[in-house]
């Protein structure tokens, strides 16, 4: 007799858990757009366009390369061979913006990753 509420009740724990997920995940992608948001007001008030623009690309490189390359590394290592790479590239591009900059938009890319694997796996559960 429990082995038949517990299969009748079965689909209502699912939908239940689905929906939790959903919230939580919808939840995270608000907090994530939020902060990318303070990260781009931060950066406009700091540089030009144009920096901006290769600011975020190098950024991105550089967040892909200690995603690939540095594996085996901790977050906090990740970052600061992510925030070396950068300032590198950017100094040679002739852009001269302070670590904090760099990790800022370093920091971005890492959120549009997260933000992109959530939504990805909300897209799985429904």
């Amino acid at each position: 007799m429990t082995e038949t509420i517990v299969q009748a009740a079965q689909p209502y724990i699912t939908a239940i858990v689905t929906a939790i997920i959903g919230v939580l995940a919808s939840m995270i992608i608000v907090g994530l757009k939020a902060i990318q948001n303070k990260v781009d007001k931060w950066l406009e008030a700091r540089t030009t366009a144009a920096q901006r623009e290769t600011i975020h690309k190098v950024a991105s490189e550089a967040f892909a390369l200690a995603q690939t390359t540095f594996k085996e590394l901790g977050g906090e290592a990740k970052l600061q061979e992510a925030l070396s790479y950068a300032l590198k590239q950017l100094g040679k591009r002739g852009i001269s913006v302070s670590a904090q900059e760099v990790q800022a938009a370093i920091e971005k890319a890492y959120l549009d990753y997260k933000a992109k694997a959530v939504q990805k796996t909300m897209n799985i559960v429904q």
